[in-house]
């Protein structure tokens, strides 16, 4: 007999990170391919509810996660409180809402998110097959930039509790004035923590 498939998860609490875990992935711009990586980010520290991540390959400088595993900084950028993309205990049917601000050199956003799980799905990720809830992201944004920016932005994350990342993200944010963004991620290695 085959050996039994373990049921999908039904609900995933807050991952925990450990120093030396490492993740890599893939970041495609459609609109501008000259933003393309790949690049890692491993666990440097973890204290005070957060987790320090430096990055590696095609980009440089460190993040940091709360509790949650939001982000709180990435590079230059700064989300205050954090980006609130993962609302634990997740569970399909939980929906959320999320006011936060986004700081990079002199753009500031305000960004006002509504977020929804919809399903648990099996992904496909070049890092493997991973059980992840799948969550759809409205965002409302308006900027201080000269012309009055503002626009919406939509996104669906895959994540995965077995290695507490986001392993899956497809983006589009339509400006009121502009182009169209499209962007997608994804994970393409894993590598735990020491023991």
């Amino acid at each position: 007999m085959p050996a039994p498939v373990p049921a999908p998860p039904s609900e995933a609490q807050a991952p925990t990170f450990a120093v030396g875990e490492e993740w890599e992935f893939e970041f495609t711009n459609a609109l501008d391919s000259a933003q393309n990586s790949r690049y890692t980010q491993k666990v440097a520290s973890v204290a005070n509810g957060q987790t320090s991540l430096v990055f590696g390959g095609g980009r440089s400088g460190l993040a940091i996660l709360n509790e949650s595993a939001n982000i709180v900084r990435s590079g230059s950028a700064s989300y205050s409180p954090s980006d609130q993309k993962l609302s634990f205990p997740l569970s399909v049917g939980k929906t959320w809402s999320a006011s936060y601000v986004y700081v990079n050199g002199a753009w500031k956003t305000q960004c006002d998110r509504d977020a929804k799980v919809v399903a648990v799905e099996r992904v496909e990720t070049e890092a493997g097959q991973f059980d992840a809830f799948k969550i759809e992201e409205k965002t409302l944004w308006q900027s201080n930039d000269l012309y009055g920016g503002r626009g919406v932005s939509r996104e669906t994350d895959w994540y995965a509790p077995a290695v507490g990342r986001i392993v899956r993200q497809e983006f589009q944010d339509l400006p009121t004035k502009g182009p169209a963004v499209t962007t997608r991620l994804q994970l393409t290695r894993h590598v735990p923590a020491p023991h």
